[in-house]
């Protein structure tokens, strides 16, 4: 503004006191935006002074599109790795659940059926191996009996019978002196408590050499040890090719086993381990 008489000089402290003052009061209304007016000092011309203007006079849009700017853009969250959830699944969906099977017992699935069917199941596979069907039953008779007592498997007891006398030739004699049926020694007669001592008749022989392989099945730390035993096969070759002796007895059993089974019922199949 003009002042007269050139006394704009002593008018300069006056101003900035005036100045200091209105820039006070502005500041205690709040925070305001900048803008630049003339200065009335002795400043060059073109030269800005920022002058506080009240936060009221800002639009409440101005003021939340300024405070957006500021903010820091946060980092976008990471989604969930859902990859091992469906390998998972997948996984579940291949391989079924399914119930254990019940262990069956084969032994006492044929003490089963020898319960129900007596040796008529054992019979009719002797009968099928052998040329003589009524020598057979007999034979069968009396390895069921001898099984059942002794607690030996019917189709074992019966496989030893086959493969030491195919032909079930009672008065048969080995060349180290075994009789009968079951080829049975001659030292063994009236050793096991048997009805009968003449190891030539049916019930004799099979009541000894049932015995005698109970005997060696518990002494043996396993069935084909007993096996050999029983054909004197442990400490001299008594027999040719004697070390093949288990596995054909063994062979046979299974044979005569799935014969047995084929005749048991559903009954006897619940029987477990």
């Amino acid at each position: 503004m003009p002042f007269p008489f050139g006394c704009h000089r002593s008018l300069a402290p006056v101003l900035v006191v005036l100045a200091i003052a209105g820039s006070a009061c502005t500041r205690g209304s709040g925070s305001a935006i900048g803008f630049s007016t003339p200065s009335p000092f002795g400043v060059a011309p073109g030269a800005a002074r920022t002058v506080s203007a009240p936060r009221d006079s800002v639009p409440p849009a101005a003021r939340t599109a300024l405070a957006a700017s500021r903010k820091k853009p946060s980092p976008p969250a990471k989604r969930p790795s859902r990859a091992p959830a469906k390998a998972t699944a997948r996984t579940t969906d291949k391989l079924p659940t399914r119930a254990p099977r019940p262990l069956m017992d084969s032994t006492a699935l044929e003490f089963a059926v020898t319960a129900r069917l007596a040796h008529e199941p054992l019979t009719r596979a002797i009968a099928r191996r052998t040329r003589n069907p009524e020598l057979a039953e007999r034979a069968a008779w009396a390895v069921t009996r001898e099984a059942g007592r002794l607690r030996i498997s019917p189709s074992l007891l019966a496989a030893v019978l086959l493969v030491e006398n195919r032909q079930l030739d009672s008065a048969a004699v080995s060349s180290q002196g075994a009789i009968g049926l079951m080829q049975v020694m001659p030292i063994h007669a009236g050793s096991y408590g048997c009805e009968s001592d003449d190891l030539r008749s049916v019930d004799g022989n099979i009541c000894h050499g049932a015995r005698i392989l109970h005997l060696y099945l518990v002494r043996s730390r396993s069935v084909t040890v007993a096996l050999r035993r029983y054909n004197g096969c442990v400490r001299g070759a008594n027999t040719p090719q004697c070390h093949r002796y288990p596995a054909r007895v063994l062979q046979t059993a299974a044979r005569l086993r799935r014969d047995l089974l084929a005749n048991a019922a559903p009954a006897d199949r619940r029987l477990r381990m």
